[in-house]
């Protein structure tokens, strides 16, 4: 197809599904662990009521008790913007050269969805830090509603003085002790906002692309047998437990490059009751130019694409997950 006046609109239709393609070729894994929604609000403040605890016995002609919930912690998120350009230069469209101009296209969409995976992700990969800088010099704060990092052992509640925490102590490597580690704390941990127990079940185990790490949790979770005994037949208590969800950039420098320092981070999640959210003001989309407009740069005759997104990221409560940096220090 020769792009020309009466093809013109035939390849930026075309533009669009090498866009989409490029888009939907990047998986946004870390999208699992975040409530994700459409907002059209710059800002906004999430919150949360807790202190629902247990009924209270009646007798006769007795009043019910009037249960008071608290307020938790409030965080609020404003969203921001991202976007790239490229462009179809007049080379590529005067000798045909579909290739190029197909992988111009399908790249920008890649770059979106690489840029807001890398977001999402960050919000763990930083998960023992209370702010980054990332790749454009912007210092993200990723504290949570109490002010600390997401894994914290003194993590505080808005009604009460009782703290908890959601970070494994001593930072083991994924193993059976480990994560029953972790399961303790799901298990004794977790209070509400006035101080009582909150009863919370972990459903997803979370790690990075090492492949050490993935075969040691598949491994984990896929034998019929208990891996602690030599005997055949002791049941594997795990097998199957979990969901393995890995972050292929959880391991990655604030600008995205390889972190070999973080390759044992990993967490376990509660992914039914996140507290991890996400909202959209504007969904990742490209921008072409139109026909009869004044499309091409003067310069130098190139045809411009842009792709652009909106969205903020907030983490409120981190009751729901817990995490060990998995480099055994203290």
């Amino acid at each position: 197809m020769k792009i020309n006046a009466t093809t013109f609109n035939d390849f930026v239709k075309l533009g669009e599904v090498k866009w989409r393609r490029g888009f939907s070729d990047v998986p946004m894994l870390a999208k699992q662990l975040y409530d994700v929604r459409s907002s059209n609000e710059e800002t906004s403040e999430h919150s949360s009521l807790d202190g629902f605890t247990f009924a209270r016995r009646l007798t006769e002609s007795d009043n019910y008790f009037v249960e008071t919930p608290t307020q938790n912690y409030s965080k609020t998120m404003t969203k921001y913007r991202v976007g790239l350009m490229a462009t179809i230069s007049w080379r590529m469209r005067k000798y045909d050269k579909y290739r190029e101009m197909d992988r111009v296209l399908s790249g920008l969409g890649e770059a979106a969805a690489r840029k807001m995976d890398l977001d999402l992700t960050h919000r763990f990969t930083f998960a023992t830090a209370v702010s980054y800088v990332d790749q454009d010099g912007v210092t993200v704060t990723t504290t949570v509603g109490d002010g600390l990092a997401l894994l914290s052992t003194a993590h505080t509640v808005n009604g009460s003085s009782t703290t908890y925490r959601n970070r494994v102590a001593n930072n083991p490597a994924f193993s059976r002790s480990g994560l029953e580690a972790a399961e303790k704390l799901f298990a004794t941990q977790m209070i509400d906002s006035s101080g009582k127990q909150v009863i919370s079940e972990p459903d997803t185990i979370v790690t990075s692309n090492d492949p050490a790490v993935i075969n040691t949790v598949r491994e984990f979770l896929n034998s019929t047998a208990s891996l602690a005994v030599s005997n055949p037949g002791v049941v594997n208590v795990y097998a199957h437990k979990y969901k393995h969800l890995v972050l292929p950039r959880l391991a990655t420098t604030n600008t995205g490059a390889h972190d070999s320092s973080k390759l044992s981070l990993w967490f376990l999640a509660n992914t039914a009751h996140t507290d991890a959210l996400c909202e959209i003001s504007e969904m990742p989309h490209m921008v072409s130019p139109s026909a009869g407009s004044n499309a091409e740069e003067f310069d130098n005759d190139d045809w411009s694409f842009k792709a652009s997104a909106a969205y903020g990221i907030e983490i409120t409560d981190p009751k729901w997950i817990v995490g060990s940096t998995g480099d055994s220090t203290a």
